[in-house]
């Protein structure tokens, strides 16, 4: 099958048509200058912060995992670490990742729901359950996680700098209940992730201008016109207005910098992909490289710098052909013979090559004084320690790429720490104000990550 070809052709218009419409700045229509009204993002979004996006990205494989086969061994100190099977496709980026154990989803000790449920529906919300009518393996029923999560909260806050505020990918996330929902816009509102790549490409892609020469110099005496208003306009206002309308001056000079310099070495337009089946076990290893190829795409366009990609669902049985691994997911999830354990420890490994061939990409596009993965946060988590035994305890996160306060290259080892605390974290990375974030009781002080 054809697989994406990504950065194929130069995406010349994606920062003057996307950052430009999101914030509502520019109308870049025909006969239209546009509107340089005061800027509606807060003080410290800077130029540097607009040169050098910090963005976030949840990964969530189902089931739990095989525990000796993940937990690496431990030396002397947090650096002291050997990669165990499944982290073997993090070896070329070992001091890019960050690997914490003993963390526990305390908050699927309380309220409805069954294990995979409370599991999945408290993973990035640290909120408990609605009551309702989803059931779950063990014959226990509740509704939709009863708060947002910690993607769509740090979406609030960065998300209007750019194109789209999140990005929702799936790999054959075919059901409609909690099992299959990690992101939630707010209680009992989860978003529905996207499985077809065209869908997502189209999302993408879909509302930008032409790239040709002419459209181009359009974008371009347009920015010239705000430049020229701003230099009528500034003069008149109050020093606080003319701070204010610097910092908006400073996004457009940004927006400029990237017309020609970082979009055109860096962000590049894809082919768009074919229509694959959603559904179909034959097509899903074309459909989950295509979605992280999307999603390096979008990462190095601004497009977004919020998003999920949510491979599967708890409770699935699809089979990974590809793999020779033709058991039923959670059938195998549930067994300890080593036959049934070595085919979880392949569908693990082949989700770690994934996020391991998007750090590769990401490290290999500039970006400020660094790289998109300097700037890019992956947190790659499941909703059960151990699927054979349910437990929520030592729950599986890999911490890799970036971001201010986090310090990888690190094995890193906690006792129970209800995993609120790593939300928590997970915020402040993203420079999110210290608002709560599901259960009180367990939205405790950050992690000490640095």
């Amino acid at each position: 099958m054809r697989r994406l070809e990504t950065f194929a052709r130069p995406l010349r218009a994606v920062h003057s048509g996307a950052g430009l419409t999101r914030r509502q700045l520019l109308r870049l229509g025909v006969g239209s200058v546009g509107v340089l009204g005061l800027p509606l993002l807060s003080p410290e979004r800077s130029s540097a912060a607009a040169d050098a996006p910090q963005r976030l990205l949840l990964v969530f494989t189902p089931n739990g995992t095989v525990p000796n086969s993940y937990w690496p061994a431990a030396g002397l100190s947090e650096t002291d670490f050997v990669l165990n099977e499944i982290m073997k496709p993090f070896e070329a980026h070992r001091e890019r990742v960050l690997i914490l154990k003993g963390l526990r989803n305390a908050v699927a000790e309380t309220g409805p729901g069954g294990p995979h449920q409370k599991g999945v529906g408290g993973l990035f919300t640290n909120a408990d359950l609605q009551e309702g009518s989803f059931v779950d393996g063990d014959g226990s029923k509740s509704g939709w996680a009863n708060g947002p999560s910690v993607d769509q909260e740090a979406a609030r806050y960065v998300g209007q700098a750019s194109y789209l505020p999140s990005l929702e990918l799936g790999v054959r996330v075919i059901e409609n209940e909690v099992r299959a929902r990690i992101s939630y816009a707010g209680p009992g509102a989860p978003m529905p992730p996207v499985n077809s790549p065209l869908v997502a490409y189209q999302r993408l892609f879909s509302q930008f201008l032409s790239t040709d020469t002419e459209s181009t110099a359009r974008r371009e005496s347009v920015l010239d016109a705000v430049k020229r208003q701003y230099d009528v306009l500034n003069p008149q206002l109050s020093r606080p207005d003319q701070t204010k309308l610097e910092q908006h001056m400073d996004l457009v000079r940004g927006l400029e910098r990237r017309m020609g310099i970082a979009v055109e070495e860096s962000c590049y337009r894809p082919e768009a992909p074919p229509d694959w089946a959603e559904d179909d076990e034959a097509t899903m290893p074309d459909i989950a490289a295509t979605q992280f190829e999307l999603l390096a795409t979008a990462f190095a366009c601004d497009l977004t710098r919020v998003a999920t990609v949510q491979i599967s669902s708890a409770v699935n049985s699809i089979r990974y052909p590809w793999l020779g691994s033709n058991g039923s997911g959670h059938t195998l999830s549930h067994s300890s013979n080593p036959e049934s354990q070595a085919e979880i420890v392949l569908r693990e490994q082949w989700a770690a090559q994934h996020i391991a061939d998007l750090m590769t990409t990401l490290a290999a596009i500039p970006e400020g004084d660094g790289t998109v993965l300097d700037h890019t946060l992956i947190v790659w988590g499941n909703e059960l320690g151990w699927g054979a035994t349910h437990t929520h305890d030592n729950l599986p996160f890999v911490l890799a790429g970036g971001a201010p306060g986090v310090r990888t290259g690190r094995y890193v080892q906690y006792d129970r720490v209800p995993h609120g605390a790593l939300l928590r974290t997970l915020l402040h990375a993203m420079g999110v104000p210290n608002a709560g974030l599901g259960h009180p009781d367990f939205w405790t002080d950050p992690l000490n990550l640095a």
